[in-house]
């Protein structure tokens, strides 16, 4: 049995399986990744908040977080002059003010 994969004739049965699993998984995975992109983007762009609901989530007060867009430490958008903040910028956020521990203590 032949098979012309790659460029490459295969003679060898183990070979020609190898080519065959390794074409079907490629292929597999970029399909599996069409299909499931958009529904990821949709949950990860999905939680876009106004200043009580941003404000409520971060644990401030409305006052604080105005402050903090006055003061551009936080992303956000405007649409119409209502201020509005992606779950995923206020996480960002989040993720940058952590403080790592030493491996010493402390």
């Amino acid at each position: 049995m032949v098979y012309r994969g790659r460029g490459v004739f295969l003679t060898s049965t183990v070979s020609f399986i190898e080519v065959i699993r390794a074409d079907i998984k490629r292929e597999l995975r970029e399909e599996l990744l069409s299909e499931l992109q958009p529904e990821l983007e949709r949950m990860i762009y999905a939680n876009v908040f106004e200043v009580k609901e941003a404000a409520r989530y971060l644990k401030v007060s409305t006052s604080t977080l105005r402050r903090m867009v006055k003061d551009r430490e936080i992303d956000h958008f405007r649409i119409r002059d209502v201020l509005h903040f992606r779950q995923i910028d206020l996480d960002n956020y989040v993720s940058g003010l952590i403080v790592k521990q030493s491996a010493g203590g402390s």
